[in-house]
């Protein structure tokens, strides 16, 4: 398998790795810096909130930036872009400077993780395809996860970190486009049927958009919380990794669950647990232990993270197969849109109650979705289990391109479900 996968295309893995361990680095520095320069809480959450904005914008446009000039001059532009906006950044702080900046970052990532994602599809073939973004998921959660720790490298006052962010991104550059690959071929979204989409799997849909919102909220301001409750960048690196930890070892076993049982009551299960959990960072704080708080924060990446996957996944239970690709990519807009609100609303209820009231509103919302998924299952049969079909294993900042292909994969494994009474259009 190595010689047939991952040797021919170790630049493309070893690129997205170094482009993941920037992004990581970039979002905990932000946030940490944020509190150094003093902004308040609020205005730390629009500018983490404005990545989203900019990945949403990247989503859209960099499909016909492709199609206009191709996939290596789009790559090195918005790859330069991206090195540029960061040690912009650390010249100018001014908090509507950042809105701007981390707004030019998120639509630059964007475009770095279609192309990149493309290619890699573009490569794989139908027998090793699954398996090799298996692969580059869990690099995907390991690179976020290492990223955390980059933060040691030099003091977050300071540019050091920001230029080795800058580095980080262009070092990334050389495998990348010297690799000899075939041209991929990303398609141009069209409009998306919203409702189309919710009257198919409103559960899903909703866990999607929740997910984006829990999601950006705690790694938009986890660093900042971190910093502000008195803890030192060491133990700041760690609390944010745990989270990326707890993601990454509890989705495979949450997600093979899911395929054994009617996926709701996962989702149910999951959301119950991470309402709970969400309190023990708090319950840490108050109680002065550093190590309570580290395993709520693991607790609250295994139990919250996975919640895209699974909501990803029952959308594709629910779907014709011509209909999974554009949801895919509709999901992931959805996702980033619930990214853009999380940071906003969290840091504004942080401002009005309590620093701690970050993760009171991580548990209300997955608290939310557990009653939902309760209405669900009790106003609709079950599918039958054998008719699921497999879970999605999805990292946290995939594109829609790896998000879409995944759901094709597992959608192909599973026999395509019955026709509901309704004729459903989806489009992107």
């Amino acid at each position: 398998m190595f010689k047939q996968t991952l040797l021919p295309i170790w630049s493309l893995l070893f690129g997205v790795a170094i482009i993941t361990m920037a992004s990581a680095l970039q979002s905990s520095l932000i946030g940490i810096r944020a509190s150094i320069e003093s902004f308040n809480t609020t205005a730390t959450g629009l500018i983490m909130s404005s990545y989203y904005v900019g990945f949403i914008l990247g989503s859209l446009l960099v499909p016909t930036w492709v199609k206009n000039v191709g996939h290596i001059r789009v790559f090195a532009a918005v790859a330069s872009l991206a090195s540029i906006t960061i040690l912009m950044q650390s010249v100018v702080v001014e908090a509507w400077f950042w809105m701007l900046m981390r707004m030019g970052t998120g639509l630059c990532y964007a475009g770095l993780f279609i192309v990149t994602e493309s290619w890699l599809n573009a490569i794989a073939s139908n027998t090793t395809r699954g398996r090799l973004f298996s692969i580059y998921i869990i690099e995907i959660w390991a690179a976020q996860t290492l990223g955390q720790f980059l933060l040691n490298a030099a003091s977050p006052s300071g540019y050091d970190l920001f230029i080795l962010t800058s580095v980080l991104i262009s070092m990334a550059l050389v495998p990348l486009l010297l690799v000899r690959t075939p041209s991929p071929t990303i398609e141009v979204p069209e409009k998306l049927n919203l409702i189309g989409l919710v009257k198919t799997a409103p559960l899903g849909v909703t866990g999607a958009f929740i997910a984006g919102v829990t999601s950006g909220a705690i790694l938009g301001l986890g660093a900042l919380y971190a910093k502000s409750i008195g803890l030192n960048i060491a133990e700041i690196s760690l609390f944010i990794g745990a989270s990326y930890v707890g993601g990454m070892l509890l989705q495979w076993p949450i997600g093979m669950l899911s395929d054994r049982q009617d996926r709701r009551v996962t989702i149910l299960v999951v959301c119950l647990v991470g309402a709970i959990t969400a309190l023990v960072v708090p319950l840490g704080n108050n109680m002065g232990s550093v190590t309570v708080m580290m395993v709520g924060m693991f607790c609250v990446g295994a139990f919250t993270f996975p919640m895209y996957g699974l909501s990803s996944s029952h959308v594709n239970d629910q779907l014709r197969p011509e209909q999974v690709l554009s949801a895919g990519s509709g999901l992931i807009l959805l996702n980033g849109a619930g990214g853009v609100l999380g940071p906003v609303i969290a840091s504004a209820v942080m401002d009005i109650f309590h620093i701690d009231a970050l993760f009171m509103f991580i548990a209300l919302m997955n608290l939310f979705v557990a009653v939902f998924a309760i209405y669900r299952i009790q106003n609709k049969p079950p599918m039958v289990v054998e008719d699921q079909g497999d879970h999605v294993n999805v990292g946290l900042t995939v594109s829609s391109v790896v998000a879409s292909e995944m759901l094709v994969e597992a959608d192909s494994n599973s026999p395509a479900p019955e026709p509901e009474s309704h004729e459903v259009e989806i489009k992107l």
